[in-house]
């Protein structure tokens, strides 16, 4: 029974439904930890190439599945602060840094300016949004009375409209990149309803947010930007630099 147990306890682990605390172990002295946030309807898996990329570069690379079409935006910040970013979580990493996709990128934003007084900013990297609606997504505002959208994607899908991110954001106190996408295929009629070049779900212009240390654009979907190869790139060059190399963003 204690044999079966353990591999039942392995496969829930592999599924995202029970935290791993063994990836919450200590990383090496001289290892920087970037904690990895997938976007919404998602799970760890689909960010599986950039957290090798990660680790492969010598990071703790964490890639965390949250329970991102149970709650919202806000919901879900109180969830990674107290299940996942603890403070004994920032006091055994030196360093941490953030890369997300979509919706993750809210996510993060929200817990690092609701949390900041938790926040030892000095073990506070650098932090890399790949095609993060910051103002809200036209898509999102065309199904969001949708019951299958809302069916599917949950309270946090009701985040993602141009009304429910039109407020002000708080100007980030970290380094903050954003690498957007400016490919529409195969998201064709994308096009009617998305303003200007875009990515098929989210306008690059409305992926900035106001106080940003940089802003990229490559060649690729929002659905697959965390798979596109310059954009992994990208995103390795602003944890180390604190800025994207923009004469090789489709390189």
């Amino acid at each position: 029974m204690v044999v079966l147990g353990k591999i039942v306890l392995a496969w829930l682990v592999l599924l995202g439904l029970v935290i791993n605390h063994s990836a919450m172990a200590l990383p090496p002295d001289n290892c920087d930890t970037v904690v990895i946030l997938h976007g919404i309807a998602r799970t760890n898996k689909s960010m599986i190439k950039i957290e090798k990329a990660l680790r492969d570069a010598g990071y703790n690379a964490i890639s965390i599945t949250y329970p991102s079409t149970e709650k919202d935006v806000d919901e879900l910040a109180q969830w990674l602060h107290q299940n996942y970013l603890t403070a004994k979580f920032w006091e055994n990493n030196r360093r941490v840094h953030f890369v997300t996709h979509s919706m993750g990128g809210l996510v993060t934003r929200e817990y690092l300016e609701k949390y900041r007084p938790a926040i030892p900013y000095r073990h506070l990297g650098r932090v890399v949004m790949l095609a993060p609606p910051h103002q809200g997504s036209e898509v999102a505002d065309l199904l969001d009375q949708n019951w299958l959208y809302q069916m599917y994607y949950g309270p946090a899908g009701q985040d993602l409209t141009t009304d429910a991110q039109k407020s002000p954001h708080p100007r980030p106190y970290y380094d903050l990149g954003i690498i957007a996408g400016n490919k529409e295929w195969p998201y064709f009629a994308a096009a009617f309803v998305v303003p200007g070049p875009g990515d098929g779900r989210v306008a690059v212009e409305k992926t900035r947010l106001p106080g940003m240390a940089d802003h990229i654009i490559v060649n690729a979907t929002h659905t697959f930007i965390m798979n596109d190869e310059p954009a992994i790139k990208q995103a390795l060059y602003f944890l180390t630099h604190g800025e994207f190399q923009h004469e090789q963003s489709n390189q």
